[in-house]
């Protein structure tokens, strides 16, 4: 039985396809009731994009360089096409002096009201919606900088060159002081404003499906992130000179790129070894793993028998654009190469290893085959099979699997909005053993909602069973900015709580595009990577 009616208040039917997915959301759940679209009057003819000569062009420029999924977000048709017969349709006036018509909401016995698309939220709108539903209104905000409209969102985070692109949840108050922060997530800014565009739509869509799921379930939402990702002094919308200059600067940074692939100049990935513990890099203390000449190394993972180390890590060449795994170990002051221990039709990295009962498991990342396997070793470190398929149809990397309490703990990082990144949201599951391939989702999920915190980038586990969840933060741009370690202080199957560590950047290569963006400590030894611009 549905438990909540729930109204849509656009700025008209027209609408783009990422509003069609969350009609199509709320049609299909079994837990709300699609009861109502509520379309606001417009005034007078609002400009659209393609009414500014510039933003016009540069919008038909960049949809050609978008996947299919995501012109389909944003191209405009009917929403009142294909909707059920039982969801009303309620025209307002969008003149405040004839808010008398607005009877007809209150009538509809709404729980909610979402506010999506190019709406304004002026004070006068805030008045008439006071009494609309029972549990008000709620409205996204698509950027820290632009004003709280879609129609630009986007843009100015990748004007100005911004890490990442921040949405809101908001529940709207009588006035601006008194609007109730419900959440709050953020994500890399993308290089191109559209792309970027519509991750934030993407993204604003399932931060609205999870509020809404965390009401259906009668438990409370995650709490907003307490650390605040600002990107600068809010801006009006772009002007056509906005545009012009967007232009010229993308138009720099695609010819540095050209230069680049040009000049075969690659970012390319080493492994650096401490035989200690470390909490910090130092690149000049630290003995180097150097890959040959079309390839690179990362990812590490260093696995202790017998007192020696052996690191197990993604060999990745360029010309066949495919990771693998491969195995060195370090004796007598010298790395040596022993081979390739897993070599698959689909791309390999992050080879996790930890022992249960005795056998020695990896869980590499097998994104590229859509699941999350298991393989158990028979001839350590070269031999290896598939024991079996833990998760399958499912977009994660980065997996870790550890004991904590009573439960086995499966972290991973899921992508959920079509963007092809996983930087952005961290996942946990839990069961009562490693090969089990029903894994319980977390109450809490996405229990991290943070790019600079989210992926996983390695992991400690201290003998005392004290775990440091290691974590990419990334940059527009630059991939593998630096590296967090984090101590999880709390997991159960309905909480989770890190204290998130500092951010350790790769500035001690002194290089162009100096990154880091793995560590991992077990049996005394240290090892992580690091890459710069050759």
């Amino acid at each position: 039985m549905k438990t909540y009616r729930v109204g849509l208040l656009l700025d008209g039917t027209d609408q783009p396809g990422w509003i069609h997915d969350m009609v199509d959301w709320l049609t299909r759940s079994q837990d709300f009731d699609m009861a109502a679209l509520l379309v606001m009057e417009k005034t007078g003819a609002e400009p659209r994009l393609g009414t500014k000569a510039l933003f016009g062009t540069l919008s038909r420029l960049e949809s050609r360089l978008l996947p299919a999924r995501q012109r389909q977000m944003l191209a405009c048709r009917d929403v009142r096409d294909g909707l059920p017969a039982s969801v009303a349709l309620l025209r307002l006036p969008a003149d405040p002096r004839d808010a008398g018509r607005d009877d007809g909401v209150a009538a509809l016995g709404l729980d909610l009201v979402i506010m999506l698309g190019a709406l304004p939220l002026v004070p006068p709108l805030r008045a008439r919606m006071s009494d609309w539903a029972r549990l008000g209104i709620w409205q996204l905000s698509y950027s820290d900088i632009a004003v709280a409209t879609s129609r630009y969102a986007g843009f100015w985070e990748v004007y100005q060159r911004e890490d990442h692109t921040t949405v809101k949840l908001w529940g709207v108050g009588a006035s601006l002081d008194e609007d109730a922060l419900l959440d709050q997530r953020s994500f890399n800014t993308e290089v191109f404003w559209l792309k970027n565009q519509t991750r934030a739509f993407s993204l604003g869509n399932f931060m609205v499906y999870d509020a809404l799921l965390a009401l259906a379930r009668a438990r409370p939402g995650a709490a907003p992130p307490g650390m605040q990702i600002m990107s600068g002094q809010r801006r009006d919308d772009p002007a056509e000179w906005d545009s012009a200059a967007y232009i010229a600067r993308q138009a720099w940074l695609m010819g540095d790129l050209i230069v680049r692939r040009v000049m075969g100049r690659n970012v390319r990935w080493r492994i650096g070894m401490f035989p200690s513990i470390r909490q910090q890099a130092v690149v000049s203390e630290a003995m180097v793993l150097q890959p040959p000449k079309g390839r690179f190394f990362a990812d590490p993972f260093v696995y202790t028998r017998d007192d020696n180390p052996y690191i197990f890590f993604e060999d990745y060449d360029f010309n066949s654009r495919k990771g693998t795994i491969s195995v060195a170990t370090f004796e007598g002051g010298a790395f040596r190469l022993l081979g390739t221990a897993l070599n698959l039709p689909y791309h390999l990295s992050f080879p996790y290893i930890f022992e249960y009962e005795g056998v020695t498991y990896m869980v590499p990342e097998t994104c590229g085959n859509r699941s999350i396997e298991l393989w158990k070793c028979t001839e350590f470190p070269l031999k290896w099979e598939l024991d079996i398929t833990l998760m399958t149809n499912v977009s994660a990397v980065d997996t870790i699997i550890f004991k904590r309490g009573e439960y086995w703990w499966l972290l991973t990082n899921i992508d959920r909005t079509d963007g092809q990144n996983h930087c952005d949201e961290l996942f946990a599951f839990f069961a009562d053993s490693p090969r089990s391939t029903q894994w319980t989702p977390h109450a809490c999920n996405p229990i991290v909602r943070n790019p600079m915190r989210a992926r996983n980038a390695g992991i400690v586990v201290s003998p005392a069973g004290e775990v440091i969840r290691c974590a990419q933060y990334q940059g527009f741009c630059h991939y593998g900015k630096g590296v967090s370690l984090n101590r999880i202080e709390e997991l159960s199957p309905s909480t989770y709580v890190e204290t998130d560590g500092e951010i350790h950047y790769a500035s001690f290569l002194r290089k162009r595009h100096a990154s880091m963006h793995h560590w991992h400590h077990q049996g005394g030894h240290t090892v992580f990577d690091f890459a710069y611009m050759e």
